[in-house]
C-alpha cells in the first residue's frame, strides 16, 4: 500500500503523539514515513529479524516488529548493557540450524550473551513485547502461540530472578518497537 506524503505525515504525527519523546531515527527506513527518517549520532541502528539475538555494551537502537512472536529486551541498569531476542515459538529442537527461533534456546542464549558482556543478573531488567492473537482467530482460547510465547518468557524471567520492567503483550495487533541498549528505554507502536 502506497501512502501520499500527507497520509505519511498524519501517520507519523499520530505515532509521535502516542510515543511522546520517540526518536524516529532508530526504526528501519522501510517502516517509517519518509519525513520521520533522521540521523541519530548517539545510537547505531540494528534491525532484529525474527529468530535472531543481538546484545551490545555500546549504544544501539534495536528495532523489530512482533505479532504472535515475542521480543525479550534485557538491560543492565548499572553497566548500560542491553540486548534483545525475537523468538517465534515457545519450544523447539536445540540442535536445529535456526534454534534461536525457539524461546527455550533464544532466552538462555540472550542471557548468556548479556553476562558475557559484563551484565550482572541482579541488575538486569526485562521488557517483553508481542504475543498477540492474530485477528483472524475467533475468540481467545488462552492457548494460542502468542499466549504460550508470553507464558514461556515470563516463566524464564521468574526462574532467573529477572525483574519485569514492562510487558506490552497480547491483543490482536502486532507492534513495532525500538529498544535502546544503553539506557533501557523502549518505544512501541501498535500496528
Amino acid at each position: 500500500m502506497s501512502l501520499t506524503l500527507t497520509q505519511e505525515k498524519e501517520s507519523y504525527m499520530n505515532f509521535k503523539r502516542k510515543t511522546q519523546s520517540f526518536n524516529p531515527a532508530v526504526l528501519p527506513m522501510e517502516y517509517l514515513p519518509r519525513i520521520a527518517y533522521a540521523s541519530d549520532d548517539k545510537h547505531a541502528r540494528h534491525y532484529l529479524i525474527p529468530g535472531k539475538i543481538f546484545a551490545a555494551a555500546q549504544p544501539f537502537a534495536i528495532s523489530t516488529i512482533v505479532g504472535s512472536s515475542v521480543a525479550l529486551c534485557l538491560w543492565d541498569s548499572d553497566h548500560g548493557i542491553g540486548g534483545a531476542n525475537h523468538f517465534m515459538l515457545p519450544a523447539g529442537p536445540e540442535e536445529s540450524e535456526n534454534a534461536t527461533r525457539y524461546a527455550n534456546v533464544a532466552n538462555p542464549t540472550l542471557l548468556r550473551r548479556m553476562l558475557d558482556l559484563g551484565a550482572r543478573l541482579n541488575t538486569l531488567g526485562a521488557r517483553i513485547f508481542g504475543g498477540s492473537l492474530p485477528a483472524v482467530t475467533f475468540g481467545n482460547t488462552g492457548d494460542s502461540v502468542g499466549d504460550r510465547n508470553v507464558q514461556v518468557v515470563t516463566a524464564f524471567l521468574q526462574t532467573n530472578g529477572i525483574r519485569l520492567l514492562q510487558s506490552e503483550v497480547g491483543g490482536t495487533h502486532g507492534r513495532k518497537l525500538v529498544f535502546h541498549t544503553d539506557d533501557g528505554h523502549a518505544w512501541w507502536e501498535q500496528l
